[in-house]
């Protein structure tokens, strides 16, 4: 139910061309049910009668005049009809894709981190276009098709009250069978959407790992995988299938013979006995009528295959729509201090923690350095800083202010961020810096490029900063990639400025020109460091070690190598290797 009230509400946005297209309809369905009562005026006047005397030639123009001016409503009417439905249909997925869209950008990070991404994508394609099929067969087919319904039983009990009720004792029938057939239709369609949108999570995850996929040769692996996946597929296809043939087809066609044999049965019956009399005419009228009575049956039938899998389809996008987002009407940051400060920090992802307890203060313009183990909690200090994620237990300050209170957004505008593995969009080395921000100018990108020693990289680059990016910068070297990340933060001016595994997977000479900038550029800056080469922040203000998300030591370089802790057998290990 919530989902077909969500559907009117969507569909309300375009009322007016909905109601447009659905008038033309029942113009459509009436124009056409007229034209079979032309058809027997046409046999019982002018052609019976001609047979004993002169045609009526001007009575058969008439007539044949008004069916070519009904057929000419009917198809023009069908046809504008048809075109107002898919437009509607087409804006309403529209501002359903950019709401969906607008949704997901404000979800949290945690939600993705048991989401796949082609889940995700495929709510957003696949099962919004599964809607557009909904709007234009709903709207359009299954209502003409009851349209029609209900007009041919009009005019059957209008022509021949017995008949008409004799027949009407099909709906019953129809009923218990369209009860039958959703019960595992929906079954079907709800499965084969799932696993539509696991086959677009698998691809979308074989894609994107594919240099690993081919590098440790597990391609058989992977394809075993998705052969699993999509042979459910296809078993539940072919389900479905099956249902769908029987319930259309022979069930429908079966009952059109039964009652056209009704038909000649009464009819013929009636003449014998003489309690009836019908014409030629009249006869063909019924016969055209009963037909007619069972395509609009036959064609809800085939349809509503079309409208489960639109309801699934709809079902699983409205629950993604009805995922929380993160609240964002709070206080803004209007201080540009980079004061931080985590007090008595807890943070779990799901249950275990992995920090604790953590506490250290950082005053504007200072260096920190997050040194430890993988897993030791210092990405999940930067996550904590950026309100990726909230803490658990405790609290974050910026400038004084608890993070947990402040906009996210104006939390963003003051941080800068590079990571170890630099994220590139398609386009050019400028969008990817400029980033939409249209304030900052081509001399702006020139110049941060040039302070993070990028001039020299980039040197062979024909086009400057508008030189083409693919997507991820595949075409780019590591080096090239990251330096354009790290322009790009610096290029945003922010007041925090975080550099998580930054120099990591770069060279040695592109790592001395990021350091050189570095000393420059983080002046009047508080920076944040995660570093596994430990030489590159010998001379950060504070080095914070940690260890299984607790801060087992902190200090200076010099004191730490003096203390001769876990941090100097970390610095003597790299040393030695170096």
């Amino acid at each position: 139910m919530h989902t077909l009230r969500k559907m009117l509400a969507y569909t309300l946005l375009k009322k007016w061309t909905f109601l447009s297209g659905i008038i033309l309809l029942i113009v459509t369905v009436v124009a056409d049910l007229i034209r079979p009562l032309v058809i027997q005026r046409i046999i019982d006047n002018v052609i019976t009668p001609s047979i004993e005397s002169a045609l009526n030639g001007r009575l058969l123009l008439n007539l044949l005049l008004i069916y070519l001016v009904l057929s000419l409503i009917t198809a023009g009417s069908r046809y504008i009809s048809f075109l107002l439905l898919t437009v509607g249909a087409n804006s309403v997925v529209k501002t359903m894709r950019n709401d969906l869209y607008g949704h997901v950008q404000k979800l949290p990070i945690r939600y993705f981190d048991n989401m796949p991404a082609g889940k995700v994508v495929s709510r957003i394609t696949n099962d919004t276009e599964q809607l557009r099929i909904f709007y234009v067969v709903a709207l359009g087919q299954v209502l003409t098709n009851i349209s029609y319904l209900i007009g041919v039983y009009i005019a059957l009990i209008r022509l021949n009250v017995p008949f008409g009720l004799a027949a009407l004792s099909l709906i019953p029938i129809f009923i218990l069978w369209a009860f039958i057939y959703q019960r595992f239709a929906k079954e079907y369609t709800s499965k084969i959407r799932s696993l539509i949108s696991e086959i677009n999570a698998k691809l979308n995850e074989a894609i994107q790992g594919m240099e690993i996929v081919q590098a440790f040769r597990q391609e058989k692996k992977i394809q075993d995988e998705f052969d699993e996946v999509n042979e459910s597929w296809f078993k539940y296809s072919q389900k479905f299938m099956l249902l769908d043939a029987l319930a259309s087809w022979s069930f429908v066609g079966t009952l059109r013979n039964f009652a056209l044999l009704l038909l000649v049965l009464y009819f013929g019956m009636g003449s014998i006995q003489g309690t009836l009399t019908i014409t030629i005419g009249m006869l063909y009228v019924f016969v055209d009528y009963t037909t007619r009575l069972f395509n609009p049956i036959q064609g809800i039938v085939s349809q509503w295959a079309y409208l489960q899998q639109a309801l699934a389809s709809a079902k699983r996008v409205f629950e993604l729509e009805a995922v929380p987002t993160e609240e964002d009407e709070m206080a803004i940051l209007s201080t540009d201090e980079g004061e931080v400060a985590f007090e008595n920090v807890w943070f779990a992802y799901e249950e275990e923690y992995v920090l604790k307890d953590i506490s250290f203060k950082v005053k504007k313009g200072q260096t920190v350095a997050l040194v430890g183990h993988t897993g030791s909690g210092k990405s999940s200090i930067m996550n904590l800083l950026f309100r990726f994620y909230d803490p658990s237990k405790g609290r974050v300050q910026i400038d004084g202010q608890t993070s947990t209170h402040l906009s996210r957004k104006s939390l963003r505008e003051k941080m800068g961020i590079v990571l170890q593995d630099p994220y590139l969009f398609k386009g050019t080395i400028a969008s990817n810096i400029r980033l939409g921000k249209e304030n900052i100018s081509d001399e702006d990108i020139n110049s941060v490029i040039e302070a993070v020693g990028g001039s020299t990289l980039m040197k062979n680059m024909e086009k400057g900063i508008e030189e083409p990016v693919v997507d991820k910068g595949s075409t780019l070297s590591s080096g090239q990639r990251q330096l354009i990340s790290f322009a790009r933060a610096l290029a945003f001016d922010p007041t925090i400025l975080i550099l998580d595994e930054a120099t990591s997977n770069i060279d040695t000479e592109t790592e001395e020109l990021i350091q050189r900038a570095m000393e420059v550029l983080k002046k009047g800056r508080t920076t944040f460091i995660i570093a596994h080469r430990l030489s590159t922040i010998q001379n950060a203000d504070l080095i914070l070690v940690l260890d299984k998300g607790e801060i087992v030591e902190r200090g200076t370089h010099k004191e730490l190598i003096k203390n001769e802790g876990i941090y100097s057998q970390m610095y003597s290990l790299q040393a030695s290797r170096s």
